[in-house]
C-alpha cells in the first residue's frame, strides 16, 4: 500500500530535521508571537562573535578574503552552516541540507588554495544556496510537490554546474512553492516560508526560501528564477538584492518543474543577494565561461556590452493604473526619487506606464495554457490538497485549456504588445530606466499575495528589472491608511487596499524596482548600484545637494 502524502511529508521533513546536528538546535525555541527574529543567531549562543560578523558580509567581500587566503573556506563554510541551520528552525526556509558533504568540499578547497596558491574560480570557496527546483546532482528535487518527494536528480541543471565549477561550496537548497507559481511560498511536503523581519508576512515567493535564508544572513548568495516575479518579490520583501535579466543571458535549463518545455512566457534565473556587486559579479562569472557554447539558448552577448551614459534619464511611476500601491511604498519612491533628482548627472522624468492592463492581461493567459492539467496531475498522484494560492490562481478565470490555434495567437499578442511598448519607449527615447514598485505592497500577509501585475508585466515584455532595498521599514506611525481613496472598479484593487493594515506590517524592509530595455542587464545593475551608494550615504548622515552642472 502506498503512503499517504501526509506520511511522504512527514518522512521528507523527518529527513531534513535530523541534518542539522544537535549542538546548532536552538535550546530555547522562539514563540510565534515574536516576530522579528533577525536578532536570534546572535543571543543564541551558537555562533561566536567572528562567525557572527563574517557572515553578515556581502559576497563580493567574502571572496576578497578568501582570494589572499585571510579566511578559510572551510571556516567560513560552518559559519554559514550554523546560521542557515537556525534560519530553518525559525523559518523553515531549507528542503534539502547536505552541510557535512559542503564541508567537506570546504576542506578540499582550502588544501588547493594551501598547496598552489591558486583559486579553482571566481566563487573558490563561497557557500552558495540553491532553489529547490534547481537540479543538483544527487540531490532531491521535489519542486514543491509531494509526488516528487523522492525525485533524485541524475545530473546538474546547466547553471548549477557552472557556479559549481566555479569553486562554489554548495550546502543546501531551499523552499518553493506548490506550482511554482506564487508569490508566497508554500507547500504540503514542507510547509510555510516565513520572512525573518516580520513572520506574520511572506518572504515572497516562488524564491521564498532563498529570500528568507539569505536575508536572515544564513546563505551569502543564492540562486532563485522569476517567470512572474519569483526573484524580484521575495527580494523586495526582505531587503535583497533580485535581477531578472532578460531570457537567453544566463542559461536556465536543467530544472524539475511542472509544465516542463512550456516556452509561452520565459522563465529566467538570477541572484538573490545583498548587493547590486554582487550580484553584478554573478553575471560576470556566468557570462565569462561562454555559456552560448554550451547552451544552444544562450546568447553570444560578454558582460559589459551596455554601458551606463554620462547623463543618465530614469522615467519614474508609482502606479501602474491597475492596482494603487500602499502608502509606505509611494513614500520610498518619493524618498529615492529625490535623492537622485540631487544629483547632477541624472535627470528624472515622469514615466506613464503603456498599457499595463493589457501586459499583465497577456501573460495571464500565457501561464495555464493547458488549463493546469500538469499541476492537477502532479496532485493527484499522491492525493494532495490544493492550497489557497493555487486555487485561487487556478480559478482565474484566465486560466484555461486553450487549442493550439488560440495560443498561436496569444502569441502573436504577446509579440505585438512588445512592439508597442517598443515604440513607446521609443517615442520617449531619452529614458534609459525606469523606477517603479516591485509590488503594490511590502511583504504580503500570508495567502494574500495575488496581484502579480508590477513585476509580470516586465516578463511579459523580457525586459531585466531589479528589485533593490530602499533602507526604509513599514511603521505604523508614518504610513497610515488613506481612508479618502476609492478603489478602482477591477478584480485587484478592493482587495489590495483591504489588505492594508501599518500595524500588520510593522518592520516590513521596503524594496523597489529598477527595469531597463531588453538585453541591457548590465544598465540595470549598475544603475542599481549607483542608487544603493546613494542610499548608503543617505544613512550614514552625508549631506547630498545638488551640483551645478
Amino acid at each position: 500500500m502506498s503512503p499517504t502524502w501526509q506520511e511522504t511529508a512527514r518522512r521528507a521533513r523527518a529527513v531534513r530535521e535530523a541534518c542539522i546536528p544537535e549542538e546548532w538546535i536552538l535550546k530555547n525555541p522562539i514563540p510565534d508571537s515574536v516576530l522579528n527574529v533577525m536578532d536570534v543567531p546572535r543571543k543564541s549562543g551558537i555562533m561566536n562573535e567572528w562567525e557572527l560578523s563574517i557572515t553578515e558580509m556581502d559576497a563580493t567581500e567574502l571572496l576578497e578574503l578568501l582570494g589572499t587566503g585571510a579566511i578559510k573556506s572551510y571556516d567560513l563554510t560552518v559559519a554559514f552552516c550554523k546560521r542557515a541551520a537556525i534560519a530553518q528552525q525559525l523559518l523553515n526556509c531549507l528542503t534539502i541540507i547536505f552541510f557535512n558533504e559542503a564541508l567537506e568540499r570546504a576542506k578540499e578547497l582550502d588544501e588547493i588554495f594551501s598547496k598552489t596558491k591558486k583559486l579553482v574560480g571566481p566563487y573558490h570557496g563561497l557557500p552558495f544556496s540553491i532553489k529547490d527546483h534547481f537540479n543538483i546532482k544527487d540531490k532531491v528535487s521535489s519542486s514543491g510537490y509531494v509526488a516528487w518527494a523522492d525525485e533524485i536528480a541524475t545530473e546538474d541543471a546547466a547553471l548549477v554546474g557552472i557556479i559549481r565549477e566555479a569553486g562554489a561550496v554548495l550546502f543546501c537548497k531551499t523552499t518553493n512553492p506548490q506550482t511554482l507559481m506564487h508569490l508566497e511560498t508554500n507547500s504540503n511536503i514542507y510547509g510555510r516560508t516565513l520572512n525573518p523581519y516580520n513572520r506574520g508576512l511572506t518572504s515572497g515567493g516562488s524564491s521564498g526560501g532563498e529570500a528568507a535564508l539569505v536575508s536572515f544572513y544564513g546563505s551569502p548568495i543564492g540562486l532563485g528564477s522569476d517567470g512572474g516575479g519569483s526573484i524580484r518579490g521575495p527580494a523586495a520583501n526582505v531587503g535583497l538584492v533580485g535581477l531578472k535579466q532578460t531570457s537567453g543571458r544566463i542559461p536556465a535549463s536543467g530544472n524539475t518543474m511542472p509544465m516542463n518545455g512550456c516556452a509561452s512566457f520565459p522563465v529566467v534565473v538570477g541572484p538573490l543577494c545583498r548587493s547590486a556587486r554582487d550580484s553584478e559579479f554573478f553575471m560576470k562569472t556566468i557570462i565569462g565561461t561562454s555559456p552560448w557554447r554550451k547552451n544552444p539558448d544562450v546568447m553570444p552577448i560578454p558582460w559589459d556590452t551596455f554601458r551606463v551614459p554620462k547623463k543618465l534619464t530614469i522615467g519614474i511611476y508609482s502606479d501602474d493604473g491597475i492596482v494603487r500601491c500602499h502608502p509606505p511604498i509611494t513614500a520610498a519612491l518619493k524618498y529615492v526619487t529625490e535623492l537622485l533628482r540631487a544629483e547632477s548627472d541624472i535627470v528624472i522624468k515622469e514615466w506613464k506606464p503603456y498599457d499595463h492592463a493589457r501586459g499583465y492581461d497577456i501573460i495571464r493567459k500565457l501561464y495555464f495554457q493547458d488549463g493546469a492539467a500538469d499541476h492537477y496531475k502532479m496532485m493527484e498522484i499522491t492525493g494532495e490538497p490544493v492550497l489557497p494560492l493555487s486555487a485561487w490562481v487556478f480559478k482565474d478565470s484566465h486560466t484555461q485549456r486553450r487549442t493550439i490555434e488560440e495560443s498561436w495567437a496569444l502569441n502573436v499578442e504577446r509579440a505585438k504588445y512588445r512592439q508597442e511598448y517598443l515604440d513607446y519607449w521609443n517615442s520617449n527615447s531619452d529614458i534609459d530606466v525606469i523606477l517603479c514598485p516591485c509590488g503594490p505592497s511590502a511583504a504580503p500577509r500570508h495567502d494574500t499575495a495575488r496581484y502579480w501585475g508590477y513585476t509580470a508585466v516586465f516578463n511579459c515584455l523580457d525586459y531585466p528589472a531589479c528589485a533593490f532595498p530602499t533602507g526604509l521599514t513599514v511603521s505604523a506611525s508614518d504610513h497610515p491608511v488613506d481612508p479618502s481613496y476609492i478603489p478602482r472598479d477591477n478584480e485587484f484593487d478592493a482587495y489590495n487596499w483591504s489588505q492594508y493594515d501599518p500595524k500588520a506590517y510593522e518592520m516590513a524592509p521596503i524594496g523597489l524596482q529598477l527595469v531597463g530595455r531588453q538585453w541591457e542587464c548590465e544598465l540595470v545593475i549598475k544603475t542599481v548600484a549607483r542608487i544603493e551608494k546613494l542610499l548608503m550615504n543617505e544613512k550614514r548622515g552625508q549631506k547630498v545637494t545638488r551640483k551645478d552642472s
